[in-house]
């Protein structure tokens, strides 16, 4: 068919592809259900989703659509977020809430980040990660939580990654805010997901599911095996295959790459440069009310396996059955495995930090693997993707998504990215 689009994978992109298409199109989906990375899953009463997922956005026109999709399935709700440290719980961001902690873990932070804000060589552009957040934050802010912290979150030499992908994801307070925050605790709010939106019933994979009313031609448990662009032609893995005028996928850049058919050397060379690491999530349903009223709690220490826990009950009443409460552990990886006495390791770690008891009931445990989860900006990030990028449109294939854009995209992102690939399948 001369004019038809096909779209590989229905997360958030895809489907957002598949929504803003007026032309002849197809969505394949190896997996059993549309989604992606933004799936719940119901076990023993409880639900919970593949890591930590909300709904915040400044753009005008993804926020309106996902209030359109989701009627009234959603509900707003004021972050309740926080960092254990020092045996201490502190609001974040923990660059702007230092009261509470030690004496001499404040004056270290206050100080050294006075001393950063007014070095003249902290001006200059850094190097790499690790070098931004000297010069932003100073020693003690860095030491204390921004080092170990993202050490834990990516799993990989901070000195190896860029400072490009920072922008407004790591929030950068004043340096009255930063003296405001250790004499006393705060009120204000900082970073763009402050107030959020999270869906009432269904978890966050409510959304995906309320795209798919308008979606058609979607094929779910279809592998695509091959790609061959210059024939415009997927190969699944039924041995049957589909000609296409443009392709829209949102693999992950590596995976794609290794599916067209021929690819020159360089391109593949590029996609093997490409880094990302993985998210173990360990979910824990416990026999008890109300183990906390906090969305979510950052653990920059090395003791505690977990860098983020989060508790879904608090994002909605229906993620847990009443009486009980729910835990999501996030568990990052670069390297290696983990197996089922991860989960062991995480109910210990929950004591250790006073969020379970000794003798709380666990009802329910799983765990599920993300892989890619975060897209690892190193120093040949930007060269790698562009140059992929290029070869790919060049042969009729608009990759979208988190994985086909190989950006740190949240939720709103990944569905502007499938509108921007629909209208470029269209107006071409």
């Amino acid at each position: 068919m001369a004019d038809r689009v096909i779209i590989l994978g229905a997360g958030l992109a895809g489907l957002s592809a598949a929504y803003h298409l007026d032309a002849k199109y197809e969505i394949y989906e190896k997996e059993t259900e549309a989604g992606g990375l933004c799936r719940s899953k119901s076990i023993d009463g409880f639900v919970f989703d593949r890591a930590v997922h909300t709904f915040y956005s400044r753009d005008e026109y993804s926020t309106a659509l996902v209030k359109k999709l989701l009627t009234d399935n959603f509900s707003p709700r004021t972050r309740s977020a926080w960092i254990y440290s020092k045996g201490i719980f502190t609001p974040y961001p923990f660059q702007a809430n230092t009261f509470g902690l030690p004496i001499e873990v404040v004056k270290e932070c206050v100080l050294e980040f006075i001393k950063a804000k007014y070095d003249p060589d902290g001006q200059k552009p850094a190097a790499n990660f690790e070098e931004w957040i000297y010069s932003t934050f100073g020693q003690g802010i860095a030491d204390h939580f921004m080092i170990p912290f993202n050490r834990k979150l990516w799993a990989v030499d901070l000195k190896e990654m860029s400072a490009r992908w920072i922008d407004d994801r790591v929030p950068r307070p004043s340096l009255e805010e930063v003296l405001e925050g250790a004499l006393h605790r705060q009120e204000r709010s900082f970073g763009p997901n402050a107030q959020f939106w999270y869906p009432r019933n269904g978890g966050i994979g409510a959304l995906p599911q309320a795209f798919l009313p308008h979606i058609k031609n979607l094929q779910l448990h279809q592998e695509v095996t091959a790609i061959y662009p210059d024939e415009r032609r997927i190969m699944l893995e039924n041995g049957r295959s589909r000609n296409y005028h443009r392709l829209i996928p949102s693999l992950p850049l590596p995976k794609l790459v290794d599916m067209i058919k021929p690819i020159p050397e360089v391109i593949k060379e590029a996609a093997d440069q490409l880094k990302y690491n993985t998210i173990y999530s360990v979910n824990i349903g416990v026999n008890r009310a109300n183990i906390s009223d906090m969305h979510w709690i950052y653990f920059p220490e090395r003791e505690f396996i977990f860098h983020r826990i989060s508790f879904p009950m608090n994002f909605s009443p229906s993620m847990a059955p009443e009486g009980a409460s729910s835990i999501t552990a996030e568990i990052s990886a670069y390297s290696g495995t983990y197996g089922r006495e991860l989960v062991q390791r995480v109910v210990d770690d929950l004591i250790q930090a006073r969020i379970l008891k000794r003798d709380d009931e666990i009802l329910t445990t799983d765990m599920m693997k993300l892989e890619p989860a975060y897209v690892i900006y190193d120093n040949l990030h930007e060269k790698n993707v562009s140059l992929i990028h290029g070869f790919l449109q060049g042969k009729g294939i608009l990759p979208c998504g988190r994985f086909g854009m190989w950006e740190y995209y949240n939720m709103d992102h990944a569905i502007l990215s499938g509108k921007a690939a629909a209208e470029m399948a269209q107006a071409v």
